[in-house]
């Protein structure tokens, strides 16, 4: 008998659908790898940038500051005005002066720390001016948060006399707790969704220099 050589058409249609198959295979398992890593890339990145923003107010409020000359700066944390009709989360408005550092100074920013509505400011903003000069930034810190829910302490570990509001030129709250609220069709990362607790400096004032 003569050797065959070679393949059938049989053989060689079930030898493409096999390779067919497992090249299939091995796309859709690279594909779902990738796009696992791209998900785990996404929540590493809002994980940061939201370990971030409780830094950055953490900084600025644990080092609120108080001034000792003519131009007073007063700590104000006060429930922002709403529009009649406005449907827009209730949410505190807040202006301090901090000795921390931000990217317009060095010695004394004030800071006016809000949620915005509308097409400029929307969500989490922060307003900085330079105490004492003339530079100013406004960050955008996040735009999914809706709201800003702040109660105060009278005095640290204490349970009681708790306000949601702090208007003072002379004294600073021991301790302040935010809370952050967001939009009806967003979701905030784990992080943000965590209370956040400060306890203000010691009432240190800031004479014209910037210093204690």
């Amino acid at each position: 008998m003569k050797s065959r050589h070679g393949m059938t058409l049989i053989e060689l249609v079930v030898a493409l659908a096999i390779t067919g198959i497992a090249i299939t295979t091995g796309y859709q398992a690279y594909a779902t790898i990738s796009d696992r890593r791209s998900v785990a890339a996404a929540r590493a990145d809002s994980t940061a940038e939201a370990f971030a923003i409780r830094e950055t107010l953490a900084s600025w409020l644990s080092n609120a500051r108080l001034t000792i000359e003519e131009d007073e700066v007063v700590f104000r944390a006060v429930e922002a005005a709403k529009g009649p009709g406005s449907k827009r989360q209730a949410s505190t408005d807040l202006v301090f002066l901090t000795s921390a550092r931000s990217p317009v100074s060095t010695h004394g920013t004030i800071v006016h720390l809000f949620v915005g509505s509308d097409s400029v400011d929307n969500g989490l903003t922060a307003e900085l001016s330079e105490w004492r000069g003339r530079r100013v930034a406004r960050l955008h810190l996040d735009p999914a948060i809706a709201g800003i829910a702040v109660e105060f302490s009278a005095s640290r570990g204490s349970r009681g006399g708790s306000t949601s509001s702090w208007v003072s030129s002379t004294i600073l709250p021991p301790t302040m707790r935010l809370r952050f609220a967001p939009r009806p069709t967003d979701s905030l990362p784990p992080l943000l969704r965590l209370p956040l607790t400060i306890h203000l400096g010691a009432p240190t004032s800031l004479n014209s220099r910037g210093m204690p």
